[in-house]
């Protein structure tokens, strides 16, 4: 199980004693069939860096391939690329930009009860209709802390939006979906405060260990983000996701954006212990 620190006003949700640090982290760099390798590293890394007695670590050890980019590949092709998707039907669930949350959900817990263990669950991040901002930020804390002090560290899916101004929209704005990438969370930073926290993750970009912040919207500015995938989503308006300030995480940055162009990070799905 992991362990709770509370001290000057902060709760540290931290791994075992003597495993602060652990393993090196999964670099998604290693799989080389494609760019798009942050789901299967995140797998390799919840396996590798949650609760050691949760059975985790022997499914890691039980799969096949000599190095972790022969893993990930393992992974991709029995679980996705062979699979039916529950979000895209009729289709396989990797396709040319990777996997959604959905169908990874799906596989890995396909993965755990090969090895006879419980499923996890995946929740979209969205505020809930009637819910306040704080009340918002409580529930998901509540979601990360509860996997974590299960023994689970879980998958957290970032999604970016941009405003574009398109000529085929007459050069109004119009919010676009950007980069959508997958980390994992090692530990919970949580100074009690109603407007936002800080996680430790590990970006499978690189396999780097770093921190993220996850805020309501400070300037009251609404925006516009999808819940779901665009062939079947929901655009919601408002300030419908907790926004994220990751400036080390690099993958989330969108490519060619104007000043006047505004875009947002959101914490989208959230892959945990129920």
């Amino acid at each position: 199980m992991m362990r709770s620190f509370i001290g000057f006003g902060l709760l540290f949700l931290t791994v075992l004693p003597g495993r602060a640090q652990g393993p090196a982290p999964t670099d998604q760099r290693q799989y080389k069939d494609s760019i798009n390798g942050c789901a299967p590293a995140s797998v390799l890394n919840l396996l590798k860096f949650s609760d050691p007695d949760s059975g985790y670590g022997a499914v890691y050890s039980s799969l096949l391939g000599s190095d972790e980019g022969v893993k990930m590949r393992y992974l991709v092709d029995r679980y996705c690329k062979g699979r039916a998707s529950q979000t895209y039907p009729g289709q396989k669930r990797w396709g040319l930009h990777g996997i959604d949350c959905r169908d990874l959900v799906l596989g890995l817990n396909e993965l755990l009860a090969e090895s006879g263990l419980a499923p996890l669950t995946g929740t979209y991040l969205d505020r809930l209709a009637g819910e306040s901002g704080a009340a918002h930020l409580v529930r998901c804390r509540e979601l990360i802390h509860r996997s974590i002090e299960g023994g689970v560290m879980p998958i957290l899916s970032l999604r970016s939006f941009v405003v574009r101004h398109r000529e085929d929209n007459n050069g109004d704005p119009v919010w676009e979906t950007g980069v959508h990438h997958y980390v994992l969370v090692t530990g919970l930073h949580d100074s009690g405060s109603p407007f936002g926290l800080d996680l430790e993750i590990i970006d499978p970009w690189q396999g780097r260990r770093t921190r993220i912040h996850l805020h309501r919207e400070a300037n009251g500015q609404p925006f516009r983000a999808l819940r779901g995938v665009e062939e079947s989503g929901v655009w919601l308006d408002g300030t419908p996701f907790l926004q994220v300030l990751a400036p080390e995480v690099g993958s989330l940055r969108p490519k060619d954006l104007e000043w006047s162009e505004r875009f947002v990070v959101v914490a989208n799905f959230i892959i945990a212990a129920p």
